[in-house]
């Protein structure tokens, strides 16, 4: 008897297991798939995290979360049954190159992403309901550590240049549409000039180009006519949209943000990049605005504001994790350039090409304002 009834239970094990893969299998017949989305995140730790005694730390992390909330409800448009069993998009969290920056921090980004394509299609709702568990817990922690020092002389500018020269290609899929998220003030500082090459009037930071021209009463004149911009990419991201979110531009000057998004403008211009949009720094409710028209959809509205006590305990022992990599520069084709020779900005230029941080103080900017070039998306 007991026998006849463990049979019995096996067979009904067997039989329910291979109904639930013929669920799966007819699913995957029966639904398009839909297209592939792959979404990138690309933080600016420099010292612009310290802004209003840290609380600049909460907004990002807001606007992280808040990304990743409009990441799952994309999916949900796509597979509303939140089987998600067609569905390989993409989503993760990057660090930009940065001196003095943490290695833990960068390790720590392996826990923010997720790849639908990589899971067994019964774990994909289950794997997205615990990456977003780990973007509550992860992302306080991973900023906290970014916090090396309350001094902001102590923080090298966050290479974003070499982020698209190096690494930006291998992060792309290319059966996806690619959308990278990019959250910074938008200067790319850099401590000294030292090391930082340039040619004629290109550079690596977008701070010593505003250094030359905002004295200038014709200084959009020379912007164009002068060719000054940054130091191109020689390589072409044509299937790429991209965001700048919480561009800070300094207050003293009324062409500060002007220029500043005419520089990135025609940088991703000259990489093939069509489709692009900048978000000023804002109050976490204009934020999540901007994201919502951006990604077409809908935010939940009880989201509540992340508490932040800053941080003081800080080890006094900095961690160089970062060498300039100027042989990629060097690497570049004569063609990118109208002139065949790199040179340092000269001695003149030198003490105010870079725009000093300690000496630089940022406010908040008082009026909400977005601006977008190229298509819509």
């Amino acid at each position: 008897m007991r026998n006849w009834l463990f049979s019995v239970f096996v067979v009904v094990c067997l039989t329910g297991c291979q109904q639930f893969q013929q669920a799966v299998e007819d699913a995957k017949k029966e639904t398009p798939k839909p297209p592939k989305d792959n979404y990138i995140v690309l933080l600016d730790l420099s010292d612009r995290i310290l802004a209003d005694k840290q609380q600049q730390v909460p907004k990002d992390i807001h606007t992280i979360q808040s990304i990743y909330a409009a990441f799952k409800l994309k999916l949900d448009e796509k597979d509303p049954t939140h089987l998600y069993y067609t569905v390989s998009d993409k989503l993760k969290v990057l660090v930009a190159p940065q001196k003095n920056t943490l290695k833990e921090v960068y390790n720590m980004t392996g826990d923010l992403r997720i790849a639908l394509a990589s899971s067994q299609p019964e774990q994909k709702a289950k794997l997205i309901e615990e990456t977003e568990k780990k973007f509550t817990t992860v992302l306080p922690e991973l900023y906290r550590k970014a916090v090396i020092s309350n001094n902001s002389t102590d923080y090298a500018g966050a290479d974003i240049w070499r982020y698209f020269n190096e690494d930006l290609q291998d992060d792309l899929e290319k059966d996806a549409q690619n959308t990278l998220f990019i959250i910074t003030d938008g200067y790319m500082d850099f401590e000294s000039t030292q090391g930082r090459l340039a040619q004629n009037n290109r550079y690596t930071s977008c701070a010593q180009i505003i250094m030359n021209l905002k004295k200038s009463p014709d200084w959009n004149t020379r912007f164009k006519e002068g060719d000054y911009g940054l130091l191109p990419v020689n390589k072409k991201f044509p299937n790429l949209k991209v965001v700048l979110l919480a561009l800070n531009p300094k207050d003293d000057w009324p062409g500060e943000y002007i220029l500043l998004t005419s520089i990135w403008s025609k940088w991703f211009s000259e990489m093939g990049i069509t489709t692009y949009s900048f978000i000023k720094d804002d109050n976490i409710n204009e934020m999540d605005e901007s994201i919502e028209k951006l990604m077409h959809v809908h935010l939940p509205a009880n989201t509540k504001a992340i508490s932040w006590k800053p941080v003081t305990d800080i080890d006094s022992l900095l961690a160089t994790t970062y060498v300039p990599n100027t042989d990629a520069v060097n690497a570049l084709p004569d063609s990118a350039f109208k002139k065949k020779d790199f040179t340092q900005p000269d001695s003149a230029h030198t003490a105010t090409s870079i725009l000093s941080k300690s000496a630089r103080k940022k406010q908040f900017p008082k009026q909400k304002e977005q601006v977008t070039f190229g298509p819509v998306f």
